[in-house]
């Protein structure tokens, strides 16, 4: 949710995507009425505005304070903070970093209409379908919990996104979660065909017979995968249990099987040599650099030999101070605190030091191909966000 698929095409709707409301049969879902789906309209139409005109005008404003107090005598800026020596005091700049931080805090908070207030109407019956399905599940030994699970400091006291109290100390977080990633996009947009078109890039003449989804979250990741591997046995852990249990609920309304865990991502509790794939989407700028490492060589314990670690992840762009700075922006106003940190984190170096066998970044010109002007400001537009596709083999 930092960031919006620019012109991201696909109007595939699923049960988990389509338009939430109670009245789907076996399915638990937020009622939306109209004066809900307006106000998140507009909550749309305004980031529409900032990701537009406000992060243009700041560009060209930009551009011009250049052009005049820098080049050639003093140098354009080279990096990222300076050129937020150049943005700060610009008022299309500092628009742009109050609507990023305040439209999300709407989103969430806003009486009646924001998230949190909505879902809490409807409380009772939502945590009685999440918890009825956990339960189910638990008897059948495909979702685990772990009630005495010890939250690292860095997970438990950061909202993440502006999610109020983060996303692990509610039962009703993964319902709040999943509806504020749906919501962030256009109503035709499917965002699962992210990951669709993040699966296009790993190697087709492979067998995949058990995977990991690495921070399962909502389950998105692993039910697309489904679509096109219905024969996998997928697996999906994540450190918060509202999520999984939605993830659970979600899988039993698809009539699939996901076998979910409640863990630590530095402890994992699967044997050596186990999967065939790890995937990921935007999980490594929500760690520190401290327990990284760790993370990293439990993922590569776990793989088998040959087998793959991928997904998707942010990166700042060498000669792209402006983008850079731009993005930095957008992490520090959505709580994203060890964002800058992990732009700096060696990855590539510290997965072969594990002993990766290979290691590197592959442009995701698929996705970069929906959204023009994406690096060099083609067309006259500036450039945004780039997310590139980690790929590391064992």
């Amino acid at each position: 949710m930092c960031a919006t698929l620019r012109g991201l095409t696909g109007t595939r709707h699923t049960a988990i995507l389509g338009p939430m409301t109670s009245n789907q049969p076996n399915t638990t879902h937020v009622t939306e009425d109209r004066s809900f789906r307006a106000f998140h309209a507009f909550m749309r139409a305004s980031r529409s505005y900032m990701e537009g005109p406000v992060y243009e005008s700041a560009y060209r404003a930009y551009n011009h304070a250049v052009d005049a107090n820098h080049a050639p005598a003093n140098g354009a800026p080279s990096n990222a903070d300076e050129a937020l020596d150049v943005l700060d005091g610009m008022p299309s700049y500092q628009l742009y970093g109050w609507m990023y931080r305040h439209l999300q805090r709407f989103k969430y908070r806003y009486a009646d209409w924001g998230l949190v207030p909505k879902v809490e109407t409807e409380r009772e019956t939502l945590e009685a379908e999440l918890n009825a399905a956990a339960e189910a599940s638990q008897k059948a030994g495909t979702l685990r919990l772990d009630p005495d699970i010890a939250y690292p400091d860095y997970y438990r006291l950061v909202d993440f996104h502006q999610h109020p109290g983060g996303v692990w100390s509610d039962d009703l977080d993964g319902v709040i979660y999943e509806l504020g990633r749906r919501t962030t996009l256009p109503l035709h947009m499917d965002s699962n065909d992210l990951y669709r078109l993040m699966f296009s890039y790993l190697p087709q003449d492979r067998t995949y017979e058990r995977v990991l989804d690495w921070g399962a979250g909502h389950g998105g990741m692993l039910l697309s995968w489904l679509e096109t591997h219905p024969e996998c046995e997928a697996h999906g852990i994540d450190i918060s249990a509202p999520c999984l249990k939605l993830a659970n609920k979600r899988a039993r309304e698809q009539g699939v099987t996901l076998h979910l865990s409640q863990q630590e991502i530095g402890a994992l509790d699967y044997p050596d040599n186990h999967f065939d794939l790890v995937m990921f989407c935007f999980m490594l700028h929500e760690i520190p650099p401290k327990p990284t490492r760790p993370a990293l060589e439990e993922v590569y314990r776990v793989l088998k030999p040959g087998g793959l670690y991928a997904g998707i992840e942010f990166l700042p762009q060498k000669d792209h101070p402006f983008q850079n700075a731009m993005l930095l922006t957008s992490m520090w106003a959505n709580n994203e605190p060890f964002a800058a940190a992990s732009f700096e984190y060696p990855y590539l170096d510290v997965a072969r030091e594990i002993g990766f066998s290979k290691a590197e970044i592959v442009p995701f010109d698929k996705l970069q191909q929906t959204q023009p002007g994406t690096l060099d400001g083609e067309d006259g537009r500036p450039p945004f966000a780039f997310w590139p596709i980690y790929m590391f083999e064992k």
